[in-house]
């Protein structure tokens, strides 16, 4: 019986038929992944066909994200699947990674190329790009934003609303269309907002009141019908001051509310001019204790602030609540951490509450009524599901989780 030939290739040969330099041929020699033998006069290398597709098939299965020592005890039957497991939620993570970058570089292109379409507006993939940017350092977030050409206002309303670059505006216009329609900005009452104004024992009356974070104003007419005071409205959305004027005039209180557009991180005012400044639910767009800091020089001496803040009302929470939570405000803590808080600040707590959960009911049936308005009007959105899943969290988990209301005397 004639025998067979065996096809053998040169190192040269070899590494035209694996796609791979000299030297790495080597390597995997030094690693005996390869065994080549020897011309039997000149004693170069020399390689078999079936040595050249073992290489081969190593080298695709490379691709899988295993080592080339993985690679080889897979080959001999030996590889834990266990670690093949582990290596698939690596490789799931770096592809997540991976399409996160392409979406950052996307719409830095999409800021300076006219010619680079958007992305549809369901596919937010920058959303856990900017929750993580936020989490490690929110100054730092900002400076980026703003680098980029980010007004402040739009810079807010990125971090904090629809957390992606690229489709903002369209976001924002569908955020809006529920958020302006809806008679108050945030979870609060008439019932709350004077349960802690009537605990300012002031003397002389107090008759400068500042309303930060206003929205359409209906804690800033609140003040005004229950004080002689002026009332100065600051919000960065001039449609809600817009709206506050109209109605401010319709209830004839024009002459004591003064609407301003401008930022609560650079107050516009005199420092000390304040006898009262008052913030429901917005004081977390700079930071529970920078506001603290920060506003606290434009109070008299002995004056008063009004500040309610996302806090935690049972120790004992459900992993969705948490879950959520640490996505779009991992600073939040529990109301006793905020009171120490503002004794460190200076301030003396004159009140302390959680808002009742019926101002939060109040709130959410307001806008499930505008969603469904919305959605009739627009279709689906991404800013519509968003606005679902904090009802249903609520629904969920509402007494998990409050405002913490806090009346302070600065000291």
């Amino acid at each position: 019986m004639k025998e067979e030939l065996v096809t053998l290739y040169s190192i040269k040969e070899a590494t035209e038929k694996i796609g791979v330099a000299r030297s790495t041929l080597l390597y995997y020699e030094k690693l005996g992944l390869i065994k080549p033998e020897r011309h039997p006069e000149n004693r170069y290398r020399l390689y078999s066909e079936a040595a050249i597709n073992r290489l081969i098939i190593l080298r695709q299965i490379q691709k899988a994200g295993l080592s080339l020592k993985e690679c080889h005890r897979f080959m001999e039957g030996k590889l834990n699947p266990a670690l093949i497991r582990q290596r698939m939620q690596d490789l799931e993570g770096q592809i997540e990674d991976l399409r996160q970058a392409g979406a950052v570089l996307r719409a830095l292109l999409n800021r300076t190329d006219e010619e680079t379409p958007s992305l549809k507006p369901t596919d937010n993939s920058l959303k856990p790009w900017h929750m993580a940017f936020e989490k490690q350092s929110a100054e730092a977030h900002t400076i980026w934003l703003m680098q980029q050409g980010f007004s402040e206002k739009e810079t807010i309303h990125i971090r904090w609303v629809s957390r992606d670059m690229e489709n903002h505006n369209d976001y924002m216009e569908n955020f809006l269309a529920v958020f302006s329609q809806m008679k108050r900005q945030g979870p609060g009452s008439e019932t709350s907002t004077l349960r802690s104004f009537n605990q300012i024992k002031a003397d002389p009356p107090i008759q400068e009141i500042l309303d930060v974070g206003c929205g359409k104003g209906a804690t800033s007419l609140l003040l005004a019908k229950s004080t002689k005071a002026q009332v100065t409205a600051l919000d960065n959305h001039q449609p809600f001051l817009d709206h506050l004027d109209s109605e401010s005039k319709r209830q004839g209180l024009e002459r004591q509310i003064t609407t301003v557009n401008g930022s609560m991180t650079a107050l516009p005012f005199e420092k000390e001019h304040f006898d009262l400044i008052w913030s429901e639910g917005a004081a977390y767009i700079m930071g529970f204790e920078k506001a603290l800091a920060d506003w606290k020089p434009y109070l008299k001496n002995g004056g008063h602030l009004f500040i309610s803040e996302a806090v935690w009302a049972k120790a004992q929470r459900s992993a969705e609540c948490e879950a959520f939570w640490e996505r779009e405000y991992p600073a939040i803590t529990d109301l006793e951490t905020r009171i120490k808080q503002t004794e460190e600040a200076g301030y003396r707590v004159i009140d302390s509450f959680l808002l009742p959960l019926n101002d939060w009911l109040t709130f959410y049936d307001d806008m499930e009524a505008q969603l469904k308005m919305a959605i009739t009007q627009y279709g689906p959105h991404p800013a519509f599901e968003d606005m679902q899943q904090e009802m249903d969290l609520f629904r969920n988990y509402g007494e998990e989780y409050s405002y913490g209301c806090l009346l302070l005397k600065k000291i």
